[in-house]
């Protein structure tokens, strides 16, 4: 098996933003991108193996009879965490459909499709890099490691800040965090350092695909902290939690 985190816009026909990090259970990885849709869906058809793990960055369950409340049951649980998220509303059913045709067109491979936020992942990683735990990630038990200070921990904005140097800053401390031994990824061809890069948005979505791979390689090899938020039918996303923060998204 293998895991292929796909970073995506939210609207189909958008032309580009497509990319996807395809990684191997020792943490391999590689980065690839797609024009649209269709190419999309074929390199994940095409790369997947027997039981591979599937992760879209967009909602999927919990969209149907969403109407003007805009947020799912598990989206308002991350808001409280400080854990901001896009109203799932705007995605509609295009995550659905997409897991729909990646399931029915892989049945025979058993591949499962999962969504994932990897602005959840990063602010997880980035709390435990400033309290400098982030080698307790390959601890056997899920312990305790955050406490209510998370809710208000806001880590360098990589997308969202405007200043280009600042953004660059922003992005290089991503990319430590993206190169950091203790998460384990190991990339099959160097992955692009800001400075280098000409295109900040391109490369933002590589780095979201490869947050997105980080949590499928924890949760295919069985990691502790590797867990399900949610239900399947209002709404569920695969994340990184420690036993305080499972609590805190149990309580909504």
């Amino acid at each position: 098996m293998n895991i292929i985190s796909v970073d995506l816009p939210w609207k189909s026909d958008k032309i580009g933003r497509r990319v996807l990090a395809v990684a191997d259970l020792d943490g391999k990885i590689k980065i690839v991108s797609a024009r649209d849709d269709n190419e999309l869906l074929t390199f994940v058809q095409n790369s997947a193996e027997p039981k591979s793990l599937i992760l879209l960055d967009i909602p999927i369950d919990g969209c149907e009879n969403i109407g003007s409340r805009h947020f799912r049951p598990v989206d308002k649980a991350l808001g409280h965490q400080g854990i901001w998220i896009q109203p799932a509303s705007g995605a509609g059913n295009r995550g659905k459909k997409l897991e729909e045709i990646l399931t029915k067109s892989m049945a025979k491979k058993g591949c499962r499709v999962y969504e994932i936020y990897p602005y959840a992942i990063y602010k997880f990683l980035a709390y435990l890099q400033k309290l400098g735990q982030l080698h307790l990630l390959n601890s056997e038990s899920c312990e305790v490691l955050l406490d209510v200070s998370f809710h208000k921990y806001v880590p360098p904005k990589y997308k969202r800040e405007r200043k280009r140097n600042e953004r660059l800053e922003n992005m290089k401390y991503l990319y430590s965090l993206l190169t950091d031994k203790s998460i384990g990824l190991n990339f099959r061809l160097p992955l692009h350092y800001p400075d280098s890069s000409s295109d900040l948005n391109q490369l933002s979505d590589e780095y979201d695909a490869c947050l997105g791979a980080i949590v499928g390689i924890y949760f295919a090899n069985s990691n502790s902290y590797a867990w399900i938020a949610g239900d399947s039918k209002s709404g569920s996303i695969l994340l990184l939690a420690d036993r305080w923060l499972r609590e805190q998204l149990s309580r909504v």
